[in-house]
């Protein structure tokens, strides 16, 4: 009967002395990702509309998940939409990336901008090797505004277009 005891018994000591490993670990707190880049651009979630005599643009954001926002854009003259493309902003580890594509897919295959440094409240997204244009910016200068322009360098020639829109209520 001992020999049998002393089979119950010694299992139960090899346990107790054993290192529970997972005990030790230290508990690690669960967090959800932080988006800090993107999260600077919220202000640009909405429609944004600018008219200028018999020029219509309308420029529309849309949050679709915490690291990335989608846009429609488009011009009219008149009643004939002269301009159509759709964005994508994208925060992926560090990056923040804007890919750009018109709404026409045999023009232009999708261009992908990356944020580059910049100041002022103004965001700059730059591919210096698309034709044109090679940086676009956004910044927000006064509530419900939004200055955009794109440059670059197009036929050997310094080139900006800029953009003003304000918030459609």
């Amino acid at each position: 009967m001992k020999k049998y005891l002393l089979f119950l018994v010694f299992p139960l000591l090899l346990n107790s002395c054993r290192n529970n490993s997972d005990a030790e670990k230290p508990k690690t707190e669960i967090t959800s990702e932080k988006f800090e880049k993107i999260d600077q651009l919220q202000w640009i979630l909405g429609t944004w509309i600018n008219q200028n005599g018999k020029e219509f643009s309308q420029e529309t954001w849309s949050q679709e998940s915490p690291s990335s926002f989608t846009a429609f854009s488009f011009t009219q003259v008149g009643k004939e939409t002269v301009f159509a493309e759709t964005m994508a902003l994208e925060q992926k580890a560090d990056s923040l990336l804007l890919t750009v594509a018109t709404a026409k897919p045999e023009q232009e295959n999708p261009v992908t901008f990356k944020l580059i440094p910049s100041e002022n409240g103004q965001f700059t997204f730059e591919n210096k090797n698309h034709d044109f244009p090679q940086r676009i910016t956004y910044s927000n200068p006064a509530k419900d505004s939004l200055h955009a322009w794109i440059e670059g360098t197009l036929n050997g020639e310094a080139k900006k277009v800029d953009f003003s829109f304000s918030r459609k209520n």
